[in-house]
């Protein structure tokens, strides 16, 4: 992956002082483990894959080494009271820890649309589409 690339379509990593060409390089690395090229996602979907994979690792590492960063849940506040201190957060309106986790940056719901376009459809190797309902056995469709 081309770094520079990297910067100029996100932006909000062009510091090099901030994010670092090792720093990209590593959490490259990392996105990589997320990450595996194949049949569905190759050639210029997975670079862009990968670099919504590592934006969405370098937000969170932003966001957290912040030194104004804000501990406790995240979330839509849904209600919020003065006295006795009280906050109630919208629960996510996702299915499983892996889209909860994308969810958390606008990079990582990117990459999560994209990911879910190409795993919607289905597919069939081989064979008649009409005959994917029966078994052959011997000659004899049962």
């Amino acid at each position: 992956m081309n770094i520079d690339a990297f910067r100029t379509m996100f932006p909000a990593y062009a510091d090099y002082r901030t994010f670092s060409d090792e720093m990209i390089e590593m959490w490259l690395d990392v996105a990589n483990v997320h990450l595996k090229k194949g049949w569905s996602l190759s050639g210029k979907t997975y670079d862009h894959a990968i670099m919504l994979m590592l934006a969405h690792l370098l937000y969170g590492v932003a966001k957290s080494s912040n030194a104004n960063a804000e501990s406790g849940p995240t979330g839509i506040v849904t209600s919020a009271t003065e006295g006795s201190v009280s906050v109630s957060f919208a629960t996510p309106t996702t299915k499983d820890a892996w889209e909860f986790w994308l969810a958390s940056s606008p990079y990582g719901l990117q990459l999560w649309a994209l990911l879910q376009q190409l795993g919607s459809g289905g597919l069939f190797i081989g064979g008649l589409p009409e005959r994917s309902a029966v078994r052959k056995v011997g000659g004899v469709f049962l």
